[in-house]
């Protein structure tokens, strides 16, 4: 009898190449959950919010401010190709929902969205400054 050391490791990775094969022909054909990347920027006249969504139709997306919260949600559709095997799956499908605070200094009254080319830019304006300071007098 021979004692050899386990490595629960080894329990996770193919010990065969037939085994690497057989995981990328069938494990790698599900869809995984989408979630959007979202880039951030700020110019000096408002926020500008980024999400990544390709191949999504603009209809499947949702966008909702309610109580300063924004919302964008929707949906990445996984349309089967009948004519076509598919041997690996590295793209995301299936419901989303991203959420933000909104501060006070957005008015959220003139929020714009544009969808081109796979992003959705959402454009949200800052209010002006207005500056409140003053000096009160003491009698």
């Amino acid at each position: 009898m021979t004692l050899v050391r386990y490595n629960p490791l080894n329990d996770f990775l193919p010990t065969t190449f037939g085994d690497l094969i057989e995981s990328t022909l069938n494990n790698d054909r599900k869809p995984t959950s989408f979630r959007p990347q979202v880039d951030i920027f700020k110019t000096e006249k408002h926020y500008e919010l980024h999400f990544v969504v390709p191949g999504m139709k603009k209809s499947y997306l949702i966008i909702d401010i309610d109580e300063n919260r924004l919302t964008v949600k929707g949906e990445r559709k996984l349309e089967e190709d009948k004519a076509n095997t598919l041997l690996k799956r590295e793209s995301g499908y299936g419901k989303f929902e991203r959420t933000f605070k909104l501060s006070e200094d957005i008015n959220q009254s003139k929020i714009k969205a544009n969808y081109e080319e796979g992003i959705l830019k959402l454009e949200l304006p800052l209010n002006k400054k207005v500056d409140n300071r003053r000096i009160i007098n003491i009698n």
